[in-house]
This record gives C-alpha cells, sequence and structure tokens, in this order.
C-alpha cells in the first residue's frame, strides 16, 4: 500500500507545487495540476446529444449468504486482521440496548422482531459485502472517466455511480462489510438512519486503506417512550414512533477531510426501507411496488469534467465545488421512457455545494405539479401539491408525479442560477434554465382501477410533534467564517471534543444562526430527525413542518428547531452539507450520555484508547471501530494560525455536561446562560 492520501496530504503538495496550483488526484498516488478549462458550448467538444442516452436506474444490493469470518466472531473483532475495525458493540444481544427493547411485551415491539430475521447473519442479519474502489462510468456518452464506486461483490464487484440501492425492511438488521482498496480514507454514512455510532460515518472512525469495517444497521427507528432516566436498563421504552420510520435514505462518504473529494467521484448510492404501514400502502394500491418499476430514485449531482473527461477537484478551494455539468443518476441529460400514468420519484440532491428549483414543463409549455409525500427521510402526514420546490445539498423530496395527461414530452428542469458555492444567484427560468431529464410519455392512460390511488390531502405517517414541555435543555450554535475557513462557535472542528453532551432520550432546543455574510449554509444533524419551529423567525412550510434531516440557513438566516436523543450514545457530528464547508470545519460534535457518564471525548483522548470505558463497559477503541489513530499527530493542516487547540472548551466545563437544565450561551460569552426571552 503507497503512501496515505488525505486532504492534509494533498494542501501539503498543492502548497509545494506553488500558488495557483489547484491539486487535483486523479491516478493513484499521483498529485498534479488541474487541466485548463474547455471552450465552446456544454458538452460540445465530447459531442453531448441531449436526451440520447437512457436514465440508469441503481442496480439493487445483492445479499451475500455468509461473511468470513462471521461478523462479531472472535476473527472479526477490531483488531483482527480479517475485518481490522470491527463491528459495533450494538450488534450483540446482550448489549443493554437489545435487552431493553426486548423487554418489551409485544413481539412486534421487539428490536429483533423474529418475523423478519430472514438472513444469513449470527442473528438472522441479512449479509452484504462491499468494496470502494476505482472505476470508470460515462458521465457524458462515450467518455470514459475515472471515480471511487461502491461495487458489489455479491454481484458483479464493479464500481459504479450511483452505488447499488439497498432495500430493506424495517425491524431486519443488517451488516454491510465494506473493504476499501482506495488510496484515500474512507467513512461510510446512512443520511438519516437511526444507528449505533460506530456505524454512522464519524469522520475519523475509517474505514483505512487495505481494511475492512463491520457497519451494523438494525433498521429501526427510536421509541416513541424514550424518556430521560428510561435508558437500556430501565425495560420498557414502548414501540416504534411511526414518525421517525425512515423511508428515503442515502449513503455516502463522510471521511474527514476528504467527503467532497470521495463523493464528488462517486461514493454514493441510495438506501430505501419500508415498514408495515408504507407496505400496506402498496398492498392497497395507494403507492407503488418499492423499487418495482413505478418507484425510480433520482440522484442530482453536478461535475466538473475537464478536457480529458476527468473530474477534477481543487483541494485548496473550499468554497464549495460548482460544476456546469448537471447529471441524473450519474448521466448528463437522459432521458426516460414513462407509461400515462402515476410514478414516485424519490429526487436527491447529491452535489456538493449546487441547489436546485426544480419545475416540470411539458413540450407544449404547461406546468406538471409534484405531489409531495416524503421530506428527506420521513413520509409527510398528508400528501401536500408543490409546482416548484428548492432542494439543498443532501435533501430528498419523494413525490408522486401524474402523467396521465402530460404532453408526449416532458421536462425535469432546475432555474436555480448558481456560479459558485457562496449561495445561489436567485431563480431565473431563462438564464438559470438547465433541462436535467426528458420523459418520453407513452401509451394511452391508464384506467384508475390501474393507477396508484394516492391524492393530495391523503393521510400518510402520524406526525409526533416534541412538545415545548419536554424540552430539556438549549442551545445556540452559530456558523461562521473566520481565519479563512469555517467554525461552529467560534471553533474548528475536532473529532476529539463534544460539543454538546445531550442527556439521553431527552429533547433539546438548538438555535442554528448563520453568521457568515453572504454564504447559505444546510446543516444536517445526524441521529434522529429534527423538527423546524421557526424559520428565519416564521413557521416553515407545510413541507418542512414535521420531520426534516437539514435546516438550510440563508445568508443570516437562523433555524429554530426541536430534537430528540434517542437510543444510541455517541459521538455524532452534526454540520454543513456544502461538502467543502464540512471538509473545512463547519462541524461539531454531540454525544447523547445517560445522566453521569461523561463523553467518549474530552478534547484530546483518543479513540483507541484503553482508559475511557462507557457506560455499558466498551472501550473507546471498540466503540470507534480503530485500534490506531492515523491522525492522532496531523489533526489539521499544520499552518500557522490554522491549528485550533483540541483543548478548546468544550466537554469537562460543566455547561457541556449531561442533564444540565440551564439555557446554554451565545458563543461569544461562553460563561453566561441566555436570559429566557434572548433566544426568539
Amino acid at each position: 500500500m503507497s503512501r496515505r492520501v488525505s486532504r492534509r496530504a494533498a494542501l501539503k503538495g498543492g502548497l509545494a507545487a506553488g500558488a495557483g496550483a489547484a491539486g487535483v488526484l486523479g491516478t493513484p498516488g499521483v498529485l498534479y495540476a488541474r487541466s485548463r478549462g474547455r471552450g465552446g458550448s456544454l458538452g460540445d467538444e465530447f459531442g453531448h446529444v441531449p436526451f440520447s442516452v437512457p436514465l440508469p436506474k441503481p442496480k439493487r444490493a445483492m445479499e451475500v449468504p455468509s461473511l468470513d469470518p462471521a461478523p462479531g466472531s472472535p476473527a472479526a473483532l477490531v483488531g483482527s486482521s480479517a475485518v481490522f475495525h470491527g463491528i459495533a458493540p450494538e450488534f450483540f444481544a446482550n448489549h443493554p440496548v437489545h435487552v431493553a427493547a426486548n423487554a418489551n411485551a409485544n413481539d412486534n415491539e421487539r428490536w429483533d422482531q423474529e418475523r423478519f430475521m430472514q438472513g444469513g447473519g449470527p442473528n438472522g442479519e441479512k449479509l452484504y459485502h462491499f468494496t470502494m474502489k476505482e472505476g470508470t462510468h460515462e458521465f457524458i456518452d462515450g467518455v470514459s472517466t475515472k471515480i471511487f464506486g461502491y461495487a458489489d461483490d455479491g454481484d458483479d464487484g464493479i464500481a459504479r455511480f450511483p452505488g447499488p440501492t439497498f432495500v430493506e425492511r424495517q425491524g431486519q438488521p443488517i451488516v454491510v462489510r465494506y473493504c476499501n482498496e482506495l488510496e484515500v480514507e474512507t467513512s461510510v454514512h446512512v443520511h438519516g438512519d437511526h444507528t449505533p455510532a460506530h456505524s454512522d460515518g464519524y469522520p475519523d472512525f475509517y474505514v483505512l486503506q487495505g481494511k475492512k469495517r463491520d457497519y451494523y444497521y438494525p433498521n429501526i427507528g427510536p421509541r416513541q417512550n424514550a424518556r430521560p432516566g428510561s435508558g437500556p436498563e430501565a425495560g420498557n421504552t414502548g414501540p416504534y414512533e411511526l414518525s421517525g420510520l425512515p423511508t428515503t435514505m442515502w449513503y455516502h462518504d463522510h471521511g474527514m477531510d476528504i467527503t467532497g473529494f470521495n463523493v464528488s467521484r462517486g461514493l454514493a448510492g441510495f438506501y430505501l426501507i419500508e415498514d408495515d404501514l408504507e407496505q400496506g400502502f402498496i398492498d392497497s394500491g395507494v403507492l407503488p411496488e418499492l423499487y418495482g418499476p413505478y418507484d425510480i430514485p433520482l440522484a442530482l449531482q453536478d461535475q466538473q469534467i475537464d478536457s480529458d473527461g476527468q473530474l477534477p477537484y481543487d483541494f485548496l478551494d473550499h468554497n464549495g465545488r460548482v460544476g456546469p455539468y448537471q447529471t441524473v443518476n450519474g448521466k448528463l441529460q437522459p432521458y426516460v421512457t414513462v407509461e400515462r400514468r402515476k410514478y414516485r420519484f424519490r429526487i436527491l440532491n447529491a452535489s456538493n455545494a449546487r441547489l436546485y428549483q426544480l419545475r416540470l414543463t411539458g413540450s407544449d409549455g404547461s406546468q406538471l405539479p409534484f405531489l409531495q409525500i416524503g421530506q428527506d427521510t420521513w413520509e409527510l402526514p398528508h400528501a401536500i401539491t408543490l409546482n416548484t420546490f428548492e432542494l439543498s445539498m443532501s435533501q430528498r423530496v419523494d413525490c408522486i408525479v401524474d402523467f396521465r395527461n402530460a404532453p408526449d414530452e416532458v421536462f425535469l428542469e432546475n432555474i436555480m442560477l448558481q456560479k459558485d458555492g457562496r449561495k445561489p444567484d436567485g431563480v431565473d427560468p431563462e438564464e438559470g434554465l438547465f433541462q436535467l431529464l426528458k420523459f418520453k410519455v407513452e401509451g394511452p392512460p391508464v384506467s384508475p382501477s390501474e393507477d396508484l390511488s394516492v391524492k393530495e390531502g391523503m393521510p400518510l405517517r402520524p406526525f409526533t410533534p416534541i412538545l415545548a414541555e419536554e424540552i430539556n435543555a438549549v442551545r445556540r450554535f452559530v456558523f461562521e467564517r473566520r481565519n479563512g475557513a469555517w467554525q461552529v462557535n467560534h471553533q474548528f472542528f475536532s473529532p476529539r471534543r463534544s460539543n454538546a453532551v445531550p442527556l439521553l432520550n431527552s429533547a433539546e432546543k438548538w438555535i442554528l444562526e448563520n453568521k457568515s455574510g453572504g454564504w447559505l449554509h444546510p446543516i444536517h444533524i445526524h441521529l434522529e430527525a429534527h423538527q423546524i419551529q421557526k424559520l428565519n423567525g416564521k413557521a416553515p412550510p407545510p413541507s418542512l413542518a414535521a420531520n426534516v434531516g437539514a435546516s438550510s440557513l440563508d445568508p443570516n438566516g437562523t433555524s429554530e428547531i426541536f430534537m430528540k436523543f434517542r437510543t444510541f450514545t455517541g459521538p455524532l457530528v452534526f454540520h454543513c452539507h456544502t461538502l467543502e464547508h464540512e471538509d473545512m470545519r463547519m462541524m461539531a460534535v454531540f454525544d447523547p450520555r445517560a445522566e453521569g457518564h461523561p463523553s467518549l471525548n474530552n478534547g484530546v483522548r483518543a479513540h483507541n484508547s484503553s482508559a475511557f470505558v462507557d457506560e455499558f463497559g466498551f472501550t473507546a477503541e471498540e466503540v470507534s471501530g480503530m485500534p490506531i489513530v492515523p491522525d492522532s499527530e496531523d489533526l489539521f493542516f499544520d499552518a500557522t494560525g490554522d491549528v485550533d487547540r483540541l483543548e478548546g472548551r468544550g466537554v469537562g466545563f460543566e455547561e457541556f455536561e449531561p442533564g444540565e437544565l440551564e439555557l446554554f450561551p451565545p458563543p461569544d460569552n461562553p460563561g453566561v446562560a441566555l436570559d429566557e426571552d434572548d433566544d426568539d
């Protein structure tokens, strides 16, 4: 294995090459300067013909009958040669979170619902084996481009973008053994999932080069009766909360300092789940078969493609990577043939920094509506009609489009003008117009009895709001630009520092503020949904009024949210999903803990420390899966003025400890609590 490649190495290489040399990784282990720009119209030099190639639907992930060695076996524990990073402690049936869930009286409230334990794993888990490796892909027809991809070893082992789609069942756990054959660190995050810290893609819980990690996904939601003090030892936490069960998720790389690079090169795919409620909709014809012919995911990702057909990446540009080639499922301006009936589309913004304003336009100039049934990971309380909608980075809109009375051609269009990663320049149907996808509509309209019966206003999923009286603490987080990089509460991200330690199973109010000037920041919080109470001082629109996975902060904008912290301890992160902002430290850590128990992070503790033992008896090494910590002496960029001290104020100071009932201070005055009315 050759040298380890990271943002830190790339920065050093780029700086060594001299100012103006933009570091770009291409062939393995080689750092070279970016090619000069192209002339002519979009794709002209490549002979691109719009809407001449079919839209690909990502292949379904294929289960394998077994993994050798078996997950959780002695030969596959952390530090082993076979599975160096081990598996989450929560995988084991004697872990307290299993014991608590299985103390429930009803079988359908158990974690391991027997009717779904149908896989080949030690406890009935479904098993997968994926390899992260280099491959080639044609974003533009006939142009071979090097990518990173998730290769399904249960299928043909070919690296693809988007990666294979996981199609799963709530209550059926899975284990995915990821092998890293790339020359960069990786860390896999299932975006929107409720999952243990070991499997959540914490930025430096890596899959190191040449190593493997078993990612354990229980495919559950939070428990509706979980309260502070009703931790794993307390027994009955009730059934799963229906409004918190996931439907449309995606998985992508989350490696520290290198997420933007890895995702832009192809490390992303869909992860879909259904539960009893959604299966009922499918059985009754309200919604189409899960991942069947009328359920189509659409991953939107813009690209920079140089004159050699390759993907340049400038490690010195942390403003946000925006490119002119706006692709759908990895293809530039594809087409898809549809019948005159209703279809379900799960639309994902998988771009690093581009926002979309989407609409549907017929060849006759007519506008078709979207019937939205889900926002981000979760279905809405009822279906709502949208004529157009904004899609920020990482967001998903789950929607129905009715083609029964459509013209023969319909175009999915982006009308958001955006020139760089700062923020969009506004909706502009002329200068900003980009036709992403053409629908070729064929055949006669299907009869109502053959079509989906979902319609506007139809109740979908019960919504459980977080109540003001449940709030245990209030915290304020300010997102800003300082010293040429990105910070949260005047601090660069450190994986060794927890910025908040919520009480496990409690609810908190967070005030998210954008004070970075004319920049936009979509803030994603791991572990659970959050519920927006006020967006820029006003009630959120209906599409954002239930569970969401990201709050998009306009310049000088604020989002006041309620959120719960159930089931799993951390550490976990929240961050800007403009990926270059995230990589340049606009990220912070929270670590839910039972009262009286400290965070795994204390500001300096390495994640392979044997000195730390959590409330369940597991060491830092077992929680993190990191027998070695490659960044222990190189957390930042080794440049004067660019190092945020790890001993910065955080865990160990009383305002960050679990169980505090006071309101938490703004960063400019870290020792003074907010007044009750200062958070309005």
